[in-house]
């Protein structure tokens, strides 16, 4: 986590939920006691900077999304085709193995009614343009495709992202089930995935270009 603007004990803080959470621990029954312990400052300490427990959680879930997207965006701006973008956001997913686990495990709560889920939406909803969640870093990528951006409708760039998206669980589930020694076949589903994206983006494309030329 690269929170530098952060006060240093809400970064203590969001680091030691982070490292709770990676170990796989249930973010509803966690207490602020047990994050005050794996943080190292004192409980009533923690209360000058967050109201509840739930702010507590849902921020330090909400910033370590949010500096992992950026972080990966910017490794993809060094790739110079789609090919090499999806390449590159499938290899960060082998090499991170319990992020992406902590990624879908994220999703899971965002999908729930707890208080937590409550209040990450709410960051969600009021983030700034700048701030790059999942979502918005694939969509950055579709644009810079298409080439032609505005000729994408809402519903056009919504359809791009869940396909791209689509993808990317896939091979995340394929990851899970995945035998420790099965490197081959892990690279061959890897470059299909890869293949398989490109040609979906290109078909869109031309579907544009001809919708264009009408």
């Amino acid at each position: 986590m690269e929170n530098t603007q952060l006060a240093p004990k809400v970064k203590a803080t969001y680091q030691a939920i982070v490292q709770l959470f990676r170990e796989g621990i249930d973010l509803n029954n966690l207490t602020v006691s047990e994050i005050t312990g794996k943080a190292g400052i004192g409980k009533g300490t923690v209360y000058e900077y967050f109201s509840n427990k739930e702010e507590m959680i849902a921020g330090a879930i909400f910033y370590e999304l949010k500096d992992s997207c950026q972080s990966l965006y910017d490794h993809l701006k060094q790739e110079k085709d789609l090919y090499g973008k999806m390449n590159a956001i499938l290899l960060s997913m082998e090499e991170r193995l319990s992020h992406t686990s902590c990624f879908f495990r994220a999703i899971h709560i965002m999908m729930d009614n707890s208080a937590i889920s409550s209040k990450l939406k709410e960051m969600v909803k009021s983030k700034g343009e700048d701030e790059l969640l999942v979502m918005d870093m694939l969509g950055r990528v579709i644009e810079e495709e298409i080439a032609f951006e505005g000729e994408l409708t809402k519903e056009d760039k919504a359809y791009l992202e869940m396909t791209v998206l689509s993808k990317i669980i896939c091979y995340a589930m394929y990851q899970f089930n995945l035998n420790n020694g099965a490197k081959p076949e892990r690279k061959a589903m890897r470059e299909m995935i890869c293949r398989s994206t490109c040609r979906e983006i290109e078909n869109f494309k031309v579907m544009l270009a001809g919708d264009v030329e009408e």
